[in-house]
């Protein structure tokens, strides 16, 4: 069990990112040039909250507290906000709109790796909420200032026959 908690908080999160590139290619340019720019002003925001957070907020690792060794090493500094869940969280909240499918596969994968994260002593249940916030409020700002093509005329463009 150790060696899969290991593995999830290490190496799962990785799929996350390549899921969103194959639905990146599965969709026409027009959604692909939205799903670009979303994504291009939801990593800046949510690096802005993450290292913002990180410095108005420190919280030390579960295995500082706790004086134990963590599954994977790792060093004794600021465990806020959880960078891994954070990445997961937003490609999976970026994905939303884009592919109804593949949302179910990769919040199992975004949870999997926050609760191993947890897990693996690296990160505490605050740190994994706050990344899950962040990346709420990143990709809601991304979802409104950059709105998907509208696929209908206009109220007032004449109809064609």
């Amino acid at each position: 069990m150790t060696e899969l908690i290991i593995i999830c908080a290490k190496y799962l999160f990785i799929t996350v990112p390549l899921l969103l590139l194959y639905v990146f290619w599965t969709l026409s340019n027009a959604r692909r040039k939205t799903l670009l720019l979303r994504g291009i002003v939801v990593c800046i925001l949510a690096v802005i909250l993450a290292k913002g957070g990180g410095a108005l907020y420190n919280e030390p690792r579960p295995f500082v507290v706790q004086h134990v060794a963590p599954l994977i090493p790792h060093e004794a500094d600021n465990g806020f906000p959880s960078d891994h869940t954070l990445l997961c969280f937003a490609c999976a909240f970026l994905l939303m709109p884009f592919s109804p499918r593949a949302i179910g596969p990769v919040l199992l994968i975004a949870v999997t790796v926050a609760l191993a994260r947890i897990a693996s002593l690296l990160h505490s249940p605050l740190d994994i909420v706050a990344s899950i916030f962040m990346a709420a409020i990143a990709n809601s700002i991304a979802y409104f200032a950059i709105r998907e093509p509208s696929i209908t005329p206009p109220a007032d463009a004449p109809i064609t026959r």
